[in-house]
């Protein structure tokens, strides 16, 4: 083994992708740092002029079976997850000494996927040792800086150089974060691979998918509801549409700190209504009963028998609340089909905090969109100051348009949804629909409001709500005409308030 000394910096170095190398090495090299590195890593550094200790020189073991095992070592991952210098007191006899910087890319698994490689190729591009030292450095971000790209490298030497050879905690901790993120990549690639050629796929599986001809499986922390903040209590297994439902109608509920019911139908509010249990459930349900239909009802709140035995004589597919009365779960779980459930509402949004969409290994993913910020800052840009009634309305509708497909328009007064319009290719279009939706409730729409997810590009929808009795309208603005539209909206009496910010669906 190498001499070692507990008090000197360490950089290891085993990357596939060189680009950017000699550089980072240099500056590492010029702050005091020792250069350890495998393979082909420390072949390119020497052929630079660089020093480099090698990692065999280090653990005493040549790399063995072609290079398979070279980093899985105790004197490598020892001086990785050490918690502090002063700790390596302890363990320098072992010829353990601290590792400060790690910069770790994987084998090209991806790549080889994607150019045609077979069984055998593929293989080979498993990375083992690499993954292992990304999250063990990664684990130990109070003391270790990891680098698992070369897209990083900027950001590293600016730190070096700021920090004179040392790294901020707030830059470690965020590499970390990258490096796991990287490492669930890698190995969500892998596993996908695998259960292409198996036929199989990890998690719980589903009935179907969105069609009955399309297998699902659903993926969980231990692979239990709970996990999430979830418990069934009866009816059938949950669906892939179920679930899809589940979680947009306990978000709808969880944006509002009143007792209220939503009713959620394809991914869509048909119904919202504030009040606590059948109050609020039947403020729901005077906007779109035919659409509830097969829906899923969530409350914020308990729900009684007096709720119970109206929702048990409805059809539909699922109930979710954070508690029942012992008198109403008795009563619901009559209902052999339903399923009912009980959601801890702070661990199921944590648990699903972020939006992301998959298409095999091209993904997307955003943050939550959470909070209402801007409805304490919204400017009237026409018509009079809302009053207090007025002002609850728009702040309720401006929610529920949250949580509908865009193009979405809703259509409320101070306590539940008249009408609403979503999904559609022109924002005229669900202003259309949702008039008619109310219509054909027989609802009047007279000193209603109505919000839109969406600027308004042209005066033809206020104009619409305007003729069918709508008296204030909130949107995000942004168009080249809001002047114009708010003109429109002036001279037709409405108030119209722009908030600045858009909740959009897509």
């Amino acid at each position: 083994m190498a001499n070692i000394s507990v008090d000197r910096r360490r950089a290891l170095l085993s990357v596939t992708d060189k680009s950017g190398l000699v550089d980072l090495a240099a500056v590492l090299r010029d702050h005091g740092y020792e250069l350890v590195a495998s393979g082909g890593t420390a072949g390119h550094l020497r052929e630079a002029g660089f020093e480099v200790t090698g990692v065999s020189d280090m653990t005493g073991y040549p790399e063995i079976f072609g290079g398979r095992v070279k980093t899985l070592h105790p004197v490598i991952h020892g001086g990785i997850l050490g918690p502090t210098h002063d700790d390596f007191a302890a363990t320098v006899e072992l010829g353990i000494a601290p590792i400060d910087v790690v910069v770790v890319n994987l084998y090209r698994f991806e790549e080889a996927l994607a150019s045609g490689a077979g069984d055998t190729a593929a293989v080979e591009k498993i990375d083992i040792g690499g993954p292992t030292l990304l999250r063990a450095a990664a684990k130990n971000f109070d003391r270790v800086t990891v680098v698992p790209d070369p897209a990083h490298y900027p950001e590293l030497l600016e730190e070096l150089k700021v920090g004179d050879g040392a790294t901020s905690r707030d830059f470690r901790r965020r590499m970390a974060a990258v490096t796991f993120r990287r490492c669930e990549r890698y190995n969500e690639a892998i596993a996908g691979w695998l259960e292409n050629v198996t036929g199989t796929r990890d998690g719980v599986a589903l009935r179907y998918g969105e069609n009955p001809h399309m297998g699902a499986v659903l993926r969980l922390p231990g692979g239990e509801l709970a996990a999430v903040g979830l418990e069934q209590h009866g009816g059938k297994e949950l669906s892939y549409n179920n679930i899809v439902d589940l979680v947009a109608a306990v978000k709808l509920v969880a944006d509002f700190d009143e007792p209220c019911c939503g009713v959620i139908k394809h991914t869509n509010p048909c119904g919202f209504g504030l009040g606590a249990g059948v109050s609020g459930l039947e403020a729901a349900l005077k906007c779109d009963p035919v659409s509830a239909f097969g829906g899923v009802f969530a409350f914020n709140g308990e729900i009684d028998l007096e709720t119970a035995e109206v929702l048990a004589g409805r059809f539909l597919e699922i109930i979710v609340a954070p508690s029942f009365t012992p008198e109403a779960a008795a009563r619901l779980g009559k209902k052999k089909k339903v399923r009912v459930l009980t959601v801890d509402m702070g661990r199921f949004l944590r648990s699903t905090a972020g939006r992301s969409r998959a298409w095999g290994s091209l993904q997307l993913w955003q943050e939550e969109d959470a909070g209402f910020p801007e409805l304490e800052e919204w400017k009237v840009a026409a018509g009079a100051e809302p009053d207090a009634a007025t002002r609850r309305a728009l702040e309720m509708a401006w929610k529920v348009c949250k949580h509908g497909k865009s193009n979405a328009i809703v259509v409320t007064d101070a306590e539940a949804t008249l009408g609403m319009g979503f999904g559609q290719m022109s924002r005229v279009d669900s202003v259309e629909l949702a008039v008619n939706k109310a219509g054909v409730q027989g609802l009047d729409l007279q000193g209603s409001v109505a919000a839109s997810d969406g600027f308004f590009p042209f005066p033809d929808g206020v104009e619409k709500l305007a003729a069918a009795g709508v008296r204030a309208v909130i949107a995000p603005g942004g168009s080249i005409r809001d002047d114009e539209v708010a003109a429109a909206a002036g001279e037709l009496g409405l108030t119209f308030v722009l908030t600045g910010r858009r909740h959009f669906n897509h």
